[in-house]
């Protein structure tokens, strides 16, 4: 058996970045809304209906997210979900590092 030598890449933190994806710091935002919002049903331990009744969006929309399809979703109605969650969004704004590229 011969030995081949695996290439180890240290990762930005957001794999869209990493993949070359030019709206990769909407989609990382995004995902992350989407898990807090998970985390907040689970610890509720909310059925999709009531969910769906709590948050003011369809129960369709509830299983998208938790199911990661957030094509259709805003950053703002994700963060309106969160706040009828009693969750409050802070948003921070670094400088890029060097050597990024903003599209």
């Amino acid at each position: 058996m011969t030995e081949k030598k695996i290439e180890i890449v240290r990762g930005s933190g957001n794999v869209y970045a990493d993949m070359g994806d030019l709206d990769a710091d909407t989609k990382q935002m995004k995902a992350f809304l989407a898990a807090e919002i998970i985390a907040a049903l689970d610890r509720r331990h909310l059925t999709v209906r009531a969910a769906a009744e709590v948050t003011g969006v369809t129960p369709s929309d509830i299983s998208n997210i938790r199911n990661a399809h957030l094509g259709k979703f805003t950053i703002d109605r994700l963060v309106r979900v969160l706040n009828r969650l009693d969750r409050k969004v802070t948003v921070t704004v670094k400088k890029a590092r060097h050597g990024t590229v903003a599209a």
